[in-house]
């Protein structure tokens, strides 16, 4: 089982598709979406996942809300705003979108996996117990190129892929 891991997609409809494609192909069974897709059109694209739960957490430039949770929910996926915190693979999870707490939540010890976004740049660390992970953008605006990550939850293995 695989956990697919993006963040700040703001409607980059062809990395969205590329970023399907790559999901697919490693037949994750999880999509965690760290905020910031933006519209429902491109949160659609995600539908496209086969046989995975796609769970997301609200950024800050996430416009129509109401329109964004009602596309998610029509393909069985989920949105949550500010956190999410449940368990994902057999895994504690706390996803939010920007990083103001993530330090603070790790040393606490509660989480396996602790993923966000915001910042457009790849953190991936391990603070105490708990694996810390920023994709990066899925964008390409900032950085220049954007990037997913796939987690073997079963050892925390991950390998960052280039959209």
């Amino acid at each position: 089982m695989k956990i697919g891991i993006i963040s700040d997609t703001h409607d980059h409809h062809r990395n969205v598709l590329r970023a399907v494609e790559i999901f697919n192909g490693a037949g994750v069974a999880y999509v965690l979406h760290g905020g910031d897709i933006v519209s429902p059109f491109t949160a659609k694209a995600f539908a496209e996942v086969e046989n995975a739960k796609f769970i997301a957490t609200y950024g800050n430039n996430d416009g129509e809300k109401l329109f964004l949770n009602s596309m998610i929910q029509s393909f069985g996926g989920e949105i949550h705003p500010y956190c999410f915190k449940g368990e994902v693979a057999g895994r504690k999870v706390f996803m939010t979108h920007t990083q103001h707490t993530i330090d603070e939540v790790a040393r606490g010890g509660d989480y396996d996996l602790i993923i966000y976004g915001h910042t457009h740049k790849q953190d991936i660390r391990t603070v105490a117990k708990t694996l810390i992970i920023n994709p990066g953008e899925g964008t390409d605006w900032l950085t220049g190129q954007g990037h997913a990550v796939i987690l073997n939850p079963t050892d925390m293995g991950y390998e960052i892929v280039k959209l």
